[in-house]
């Protein structure tokens, strides 16, 4: 069988009278199964749930916390001292004590500690060449010149009656001001810098007359020992003899 053929014997049944015609479902007719529609049921909505109102705060009472905490927190005006505070206390206290409190540098002249203060002493220097004048005391050993300033050095043992000193290696020269008068007194050795309050320096005792009692000024106490505080004016005046 041809085409032509096929496509006339298409028509013939397309057109036969006892063809049964096609039903064309219905959109609007639900499906079934086994001959029984679907009973769909609609979709239900979800049921609407009120909101929970919110809880206040749960205010729990205070915790005591650390004892020390709660009593500050009881008496506000108490605080505890920092470390600032603490230095600036303590530096207080400190210049408190320097109003009442001088230093004194002391030395030795044989087996005795001397002392002159501080604030009258220009420098510590070494033995050197010394140079001799002449018509001058015998405590004055001559002159030396100590960046172009011509001064004298005296003999301070010889110069309190204590004796020749015999230069050596702890030798020092104190070079030392008062008023318009410069001179180096040479010593034994520099021992050390102390500080002395008020109530540990004293009057010299009433034994001491006449060039003793010029030449000292104060007698100090420090670690056990006695400190003779020596006079400088009355040192450095070479008429005084």
């Amino acid at each position: 069988m041809d085409l032509a053929e096929i496509r006339k014997k298409a028509r013939t049944d397309k057109e036969a009278p006892g063809a049964a015609p096609r039903k064309v479902a219905s959109p609007k007719e639900a499906p079934s199964i086994q001959g029984s529609p679907l009973d769909v049921q609609p979709f239900a909505a979800a049921p609407v749930v009120p909101p929970v109102p919110e809880c206040p705060p749960t205010v729990r009472p205070s915790d005591p916390g650390d004892p020390l905490e709660a009593l500050f927190n009881e008496r506000p005006e108490m605080h505890l001292a920092t470390e600032e505070s603490y230095l600036q206390g303590l530096l207080g206290t400190e210049k408190k004590n320097e109003g009442r409190v001088r230093q004194w540098l002391t030395f030795s002249l044989g087996e005795e500690d001397y002392a002159l203060d501080i604030e009258d002493v220009l420098e510590i220097i070494k033995p050197r060449e010394i140079t001799d004048i002449p018509r001058v005391p015998n405590f004055v050993l001559g002159i030396i010149s100590l960046r172009g300033i011509i001064i004298p050095v005296y003999d301070l043992k010889k110069r309190l009656n204590l004796g020749l000193l015999q230069v050596s290696l702890a030798s020092r020269i104190i070079v030392c001001q008062s008023g318009d008068r410069t001179a180096g007194l040479l010593v034994d050795g520099i021992t050390q810098v102390i500080r002395l309050p008020e109530e540990k320096i004293e009057a010299p005792p009433a034994v001491l007359s006449g060039l003793d009692r010029d030449m000292v000024d104060l007698v100090g106490r420090h670690q056990g020992k006695m400190l003779i505080l020596l006079h400088l004016p009355s040192v450095l005046n070479a008429e005084l003899t």
